[in-house]
């Protein structure tokens, strides 16, 4: 699957029409692909190759980006992330602490992509700065405050945690 991904990457750049800039966390991802290979680190390939593959399925859906960022990337990994925790939660249940900490170990793995996230202090900043601007005057206005907030980063503020704080602030007005 992945040769084919490649070919038609490589059509791209004889075809007239301007390739798609390459994502600088794409480049050190495949360049980390190379590296695991060669020191022969099945276990980083593994995650590697995982995030390659949700990133190849993501731009075969229907939802496909028109342009893969490191934002884009980002948000992928935290969902692997995410899925992981979840093993780990499930292994732990169930008396399996070996498989635990392999998953505990693949998660350590993908964090390294991942920026500094934003505390939820530094969240709740940036959140009470806009219901202030917006005038923002209780749990009603959650859709006019959230819309100004989508400029934060996802990779750094998961828009999860970022509903939860300004559901909490506006009910507090």
């Amino acid at each position: 699957a992945h040769a084919s991904a490649a070919g038609s990457r490589a059509f791209l750049r004889y075809s007239t029409e301007a390739a798609p800039a390459t994502s600088q966390l794409l480049l050190q991802i495949k360049a980390d692909v190379k590296d695991a290979m060669r020191s022969k680190d099945k276990q980083k390939l593994a995650v590697i190759k995982g995030i390659l593959s949700d990133l190849t399925y993501l731009e075969k859906s229907p939802q496909a980006p028109t342009q893969v960022t490191d934002s884009v990337i980002q948000v992928l990994i935290q969902k692997s992330i995410k899925r992981h925790e979840e093993s780990v939660l499930n292994y732990q249940t169930a008396g399996r602490p070996e498989q635990a900490e392999q998953e505990q170990k693949e998660i350590e793995l993908l964090k390294v992509y991942l920026p500094k996230a934003m505390t939820e202090q530094e969240i709740e900043v940036e959140v009470r700065r806009v219901i202030k601007e917006q005038g923002a005057t209780g749990p009603k206005d959650l859709g006019k405050v959230m819309k100004e907030l989508g400029s934060l980063d996802p990779a750094r503020a998961p828009k999860k945690t970022v509903s939860d704080i300004v559901k909490q602030a506006l009910a507090t007005l």
